[in-house]
């Protein structure tokens, strides 16, 4: 009697788990889902209405043609794509020397280092640097703005990186070692190959975190640089076009394909480290 009381109790409670997380998903996403119905809104005389007055497919050709919208678009994508690229070379080193480093102390510090880069609110990240910049009279621009969300996304892929060097086996670098391999083509062949998945998914969602950053953007954009999430935020002031929503959906699709790429590397990833234990 008892076995069949708690088998009710547990399937009672994983459908209310279930229930609680679904109207939590419904929260989260409903907004949006709001937002991409209303980018097919005709709207009235250009301005984005409360009411639904019909569907139409001009927004998003006039989305293109906004020369600067497309300006912070283009932005976006080439200050995302640089700061990805140096958040995958040193995340990834960063990641595998959280595991492998041969000294605690130092693996320790690396640790604290990495969470201290996402702790921090992005709005102290973004006034401190703002001030940085200008009591050392450096031009805000480009590259400042990589310099300045290239920190987070660094942390963000050294913790993807780790959890992959977690599960590697350290019987195939010793295996190589024996063999007369050196370090750095230990490195090179047996390691890199495990983690290269997640360093792939580490890049991805770096790109996707860079791409969306709008608190720190907020603060190191210029006139002649803008993302944009900071373009799409200021627009809100002066009344939504039907236009932003156009953008915005594109957005959403666009970084929710990206974590869906990386979400797929970190499962092959994943995948190939059990294959390999089970061989072992």
């Amino acid at each position: 009697m008892s076995v069949r009381m708690d088998g009710r109790q547990k399937r009672i409670t994983d459908a209310g788990l279930t229930l609680w997380f679904g109207l939590a998903i419904l929260f989260l996403f409903a907004p949006l889902a709001i937002s991409m119905i209303y980018s097919f809104n005709v709207g009235v005389v250009g301005k984005q209405t409360s009411n639904f007055t019909g569907w139409t497919l001009e927004w998003y050709p006039a989305a293109w043609n906004d020369l600067a919208l497309r300006r912070s678009v283009q932005t976006s994508l080439y200050v995302a794509f640089w700061a990805a690229l140096i958040a995958l070379g040193m995340g990834a080193s960063l990641g595998y020397a959280l595991v492998r480093h041969p000294s605690p102390q130092v693996r320790k510090w690396l640790s604290g280092l990495t969470y201290i880069l996402l702790i921090v609110p992005e709005v102290v990240i973004g006034v401190s640097l703002l001030l940085f910049y200008a009591v050392t009279g450096i031009p805000l621009g480009a590259a400042t703005l990589i310099a300045g969300i290239t920190p987070a996304a660094i942390a963000v892929t050294a913790l993807i990186v780790r959890a992959r060097a977690l599960t590697l086996d350290p019987k195939l670098e010793e295996a190589a070692a024996d063999l007369g391999s050196t370090r750095l083509k230990t490195l090179w062949f047996i390691v890199l190959p495990q983690l290269l998945p997640a360093i792939l998914a580490g890049g991805l969602v770096s790109y996707a975190f860079c791409f969306d950053n709008l608190v720190v953007a907020a603060f190191l954009t210029t006139p002649t640089v803008n993302t944009l999430p900071v373009y799409l935020y200021g627009s809100l002031q002066y009344g939504p076009a039907p236009s932003v929503y156009a953008a915005a959906t594109v957005v959403f699709l666009f970084t929710v394909t990206l974590l869906g790429l990386a979400a797929l590397c970190f499962q092959l990833s994943r995948r190939s480290g059990r294959v390999r234990s089970v061989g072992g």
